[in-house]
């Protein structure tokens, strides 16, 4: 599956621009509070591969997303991914999350959950989402993850349509 090109294009524009409003908030060494980026500590750029619990003839290919997340103390996130869906429509999703360690697991383990809106499932394919309504609908979305340093994993469960992987990088942090 390919992301198109309208897609790349803004991705590439968030990346850069969350990238040089990073800079500008420290260019001089110092933590800028007031800077750029204001109450966000980190950028994290994220990517994945979906599949379903079960298939369904409608079904055109596995979801590919691609996402940015600005974090806040380690625990607050906000980000925005996209991906094409798999009936093959562009969609995002549109999201606020807070994640938990869990120190009696591991340091680099924790537990996110993320809300927000997705946007993109529209026409015949409407009704493939609880409560959506001109193709926006909301959804809550937990994962287990691990992280260690400025890489990390997780595992999204995505109701009962199936389950992602998602691998990330940390590109930016105060």
């Amino acid at each position: 599956m390919t992301i198109r090109p309208f897609s790349r294009i803004l991705l590439l524009g968030l990346c850069i621009g969350f990238s040089e409003m990073g800079l500008a908030a420290d260019k001089d060494g110092e933590p800028d509070d007031a800077g750029a980026l204001g109450w966000f500590d980190s950028i994290y750029l994220q990517a994945g591969y979906g599949t379903h619990w079960k298939e369904d003839e409608d079904y055109t290919g596995k979801p590919f997303l691609v996402g940015i997340e600005a974090g806040h103390d380690d625990k607050h996130v906000v980000g925005v991914s996209l991906f094409e869906n798999s009936f093959s429509q562009f969609s995002q999703y549109y999201y606020y999350g807070y994640k938990w360690r869990l120190p009696f697991i591991s340091e680099s383990v924790q537990f996110k959950l993320t809300g927000g809106l997705i946007h993109g499932y529209t026409g015949e394919y409407e009704d493939k989402l609880a409560y959506n309504h001109n193709g926006w609908a909301p959804v809550l979305i937990p994962s287990l993850g691990w992280k260690h340093d400025k890489l990390g994993v997780d595992l999204a469960i995505l109701g009962n349509a199936g389950v992602m992987l998602l691998v990330g990088y940390e590109i930016w942090d105060r």
